[in-house]
C-alpha cells in the first residue's frame, strides 16, 4: 500500500511539496490549503530578516567613536537630534591622555577624523583642520564640571562613548554635531 508524501519530505528523486493517493480528495485539500501558508511564512521570514540587517547597518553608524592617535584618545561622539547650544574649546591640548582643549576634556561632534597623527591634528566637519596649539571653538556645553561639587570618579558615558577614567578626572564638554 502507497502512502501519501507529507509536506516538507523528502522523496528519491527530490523534495515533493505534496502528493496525494489516487482518489484521496481529503489529502489534495489540505495539500492546497498548506502550500499558500508554508509561502507566507518564508516571505515573513526573508522580510524578518531583511529588516534586521537594515536596522543593523543603520545602527551601526549610530555609536560614538573611541579614536586611538598614538598615545592620546579622540572621542567621537554619536550622531544626535539635539545639542547644547554653548561655546567650547581652547587652544588644542592633550588633557589626562585624552584630545580636549583649555584644561577641558572634548567629546568631538560626529564625523571627526583624526587626519594625522604628527603632530595630532582632527578634522571637524563644517568647522575645519585644527592641531595640536591652534584655537578650536565648537558648540555644545558641559556635562562634567568638578567644581560643581563632589563628583564620582569616572569613567563615564557621554555622546555614546565611554570617557577613560583619566580623562574624566576633568571636566568634560559634549560638542554638539550636525552637519
Amino acid at each position: 500500500m502507497r502512502s501519501a508524501a507529507r509536506v516538507g519530505t523528502t522523496t528519491p528523486g527530490g523534495p515533493r511539496p505534496c502528493s496525494t493517493q489516487a482518489g484521496s480528495r481529503r489529502n489534495a485539500d489540505v495539500c492546497m490549503s498548506v502550500q499558500p501558508h508554508m509561502r507566507t511564512l518564508a516571505l515573513r521570514s526573508v522580510w524578518k530578516f531583511l529588516f534586521v540587517v537594515a536596522v543593523a547597518a543603520t545602527l551601526s553608524g549610530c555609536g560614538g567613536q573611541v579614536i586611538s592617535a598614538g598615545d592620546v584618545t579622540v572621542l567621537v561622539s554619536e550622531r544626535t537630534g539635539s545639542g547644547m547650544s554653548a561655546l567650547g574649546g581652547g587652544r588644542l591640548e592633550v588633557v589626562g591622555g585624552c584630545l580636549g582643549a583649555s584644561g577641558s576634556i572634548i567629546v568631538w561632534p560626529p564625523g571627526t577624523e583624526v587626519v594625522d597623527e604628527e603632530p595630532l591634528t582632527i578634522q571637524i566637519p563644517d568647522k575645519g583642520t585644527y592641531a595640536l596649539g591652534d584655537e578650536v571653538h565648537v558648540g555644545g556645553g558641559y556635562v562634567l564640571e568638578h567644581s560643581s561639587g563632589a563628583v564620582e570618579p569616572g569613567p563615564y558615558k557621554v555622546g555614546g562613548v565611554m570617557v577613560p577614567a583619566q580623562c574624566a578626572v576633568h571636566d568634560i564638554f559634549l560638542a554638539s554635531g550636525g552637519r
